[in-house]
């Protein structure tokens, strides 16, 4: 599994980029693992999922079949 970039990230992404790519295989078994162990999901594993940043609100993220996208909040 790849890490996509998604629109404009400020160029720290890159750097974050990197650390979630070399360590995506034991993140996507540990989400696995909580799945399993945490929640009683014992037939599904984890195929994939949306890091956005630890700022942005629940209000300005949204998802659909294939992906998440963190929208710019309106202008007041």
């Amino acid at each position: 599994m790849a890490v996509e970039t998604v629109g404009s990230p400020p160029p720290e992404a890159n750097q974050l980029q990197a650390e979630v790519e070399k360590q995506l295989p034991n993140i996507i078994a540990s989400f696995s693992e909580v799945l399993q162990k945490q929640f009683g999901f014992e037939t599904v594993r984890v195929g994939g999922f949306t890091l956005v940043p630890a700022e942005a609100s629940t209000e300005n993220i949204s998802c659909d079949e294939t992906g998440c996208s963190v929208d710019s909040p309106p202008n007041k």
